[in-house]
């Protein structure tokens, strides 16, 4: 067997037929990456009849003099568990490397590390990752460790939710306090339409605050993989008419409703008079509620009476899979739940279809310690009766040790999350 640098066509075909195929290790995303300044690679283990066993994009970037840095996203579409293809393709993918003067590649290869329970503890009979690791770092990976938090470049992390019931089931499944905020952005006149890229000026507006990257990194994105069906972007705007219409119905149901309570309170029809003071009491807090969104909902339809986008996600769909890439909501409109009722939208879009999972991406290790500041993050996605993955982690090969011991200890080396 050999190592061959191989046409993008090729790649992506064989890339397409494997079961642990993903979006980075595409061409599509290799077209993206050189838009960052990054050089691709495209290589593949092949026999003499041509059959592949083993493939890798690459991208890299001159880091040190004429050393290179490598990356692997998402590791190699190749059998980790045959031991003599993934042994004989690393022994040679180390020699081509070592010839065109490589540092070292980073990979971070899509294997769980442990089986994860939906609350996060670890379920003692499921995948353990340990022996794994043991056969990697004997051919010469060196393991980064298990992260918590956000530390690699892709997330350990990530909240995926199975798309095997039908809609109401799936809905029910939800944690109370979920369906109790997707119904609140429902009741306020929020809706989730599909934009297009006329729609990315206000999409990044949403996201600025929180990533450092110029608009063009999500231009680039649309212009790529929409070409090829791979990406949405989801637009979730206000309807200021129907936030006033909705308020109004609720506050003269409610309305009717106290009034009810306050004619069987003086008649005493029921004896359980505290009962009914208590209902008379949570009923005026709710038409205390809704005259004040009667209120913001009509000052917000005399400044908006086409109504106003207050939140926006872009979406990558491959490998019968659904993947956030990026979310963004506007501050101001928090507690209209925008994000809940966006997510509920896509994955009922996608109940009963050719798609089997959904990936809200990227939470954190930490589930019990409120003071962790991702906890809201792991409470929110958690609620959509998601599963936690946790992902190995990154490893590093290194191929000149001198000039790898170096950049490792150096921050100036330090690529971005990309």
């Amino acid at each position: 067997m050999k190592l061959y640098e191989i046409p993008k066509e090729v790649f992506d075909d064989f890339s397409r037929k494997n079961e642990i195929r993903n979006f980075y290790q595409t061409s599509l995303y290799g077209r993206w990456m050189e838009k960052r300044g990054f050089n691709t690679i495209y290589l593949a283990l092949m026999d003499e009849k041509n059959i592949i066993y083993g493939e890798a994009l690459i991208i890299y970037k001159n880091i040190f003099g004429k050393y290179k840095y490598g990356y692997a996203p998402r590791g190699y579409i190749i059998d980790y568990y045959d031991e003599y293809i993934f042994n004989t393709f690393t022994t040679l993918l180390k020699d081509y490397l070592r010839k065109h003067d490589f540092a070292y590649l980073k990979i971070d290869p899509p294997i769980i590390n442990k089986t994860r329970s939906k609350d996060g503890s670890v379920i003692s009979y499921g995948k353990d990752s340990t022996k794994f690791i043991k056969k990697m770092e004997s051919i010469g990976y060196k393991h980064c460790g298990f992260n918590t938090y956000f530390e690699t470049l892709k997330p350990r992390w990530n909240a995926v939710i199975k798309l095997d019931k039908n809609e109401d089931d799936m809905y029910k499944s939800f944690k109370k306090d979920i369906r109790n905020k997707i119904n609140n952005a429902k009741r306020k006149g929020v809706e989730v339409y599909k934009g297009n890229r006329d729609d990315i000026k206000r999409f990044y507006e949403l996201i600025k605050k929180n990533y450092d990257r110029p608009i063009e990194y999500y231009y680039d994105y649309y212009d790529i993989f929409k070409k090829k069906d791979m990406l949405d972007i989801y637009m979730v705007k206000i309807n200021t008419y129907k936030y006033l219409i909705n308020s109004q119905s609720l506050y003269e149901k409610e309305l009717e409703k106290n009034n009810k309570i306050v004619e069987d309170i003086w008649k005493g029809k029921n004896v359980n008079n505290k009962r009914l003071v208590n209902k008379k009491m949570e009923s005026d807090k709710l038409l205390v509620v809704y005259k004040d969104d009667i209120k913001r909902a009509t000052k917000l339809l005399e400044k908006y009476p086409n109504g106003f986008i207050i939140a926006s996600s872009m979406v990558i769909k491959y490998n019968k899979q659904i993947q956030f890439l990026i979310d963004g909501i506007d501050d101001a409109y928090r507690s209209f739940n925008p994000n809940h009722l966006l997510k509920w939208e896509v994955i009922r879009e996608y109940l009963n279809s050719n798609y089997y999972y959904v990936d809200l991406n990227g939470i954190v290790g930490n589930f019990k310690n409120k003071d962790n500041p991702y906890y809201g993050l792991n409470r929110f996605k958690q609620g959509f009766n998601s599963d936690i993955i946790e992902y190995i982690g990154e490893f590093d090969l290194p191929i000149n040790y001198n000039i790898y011991k170096m950049i490792s200890r150096s921050s100036t080396f330090k690529f971005k999350k990309h």
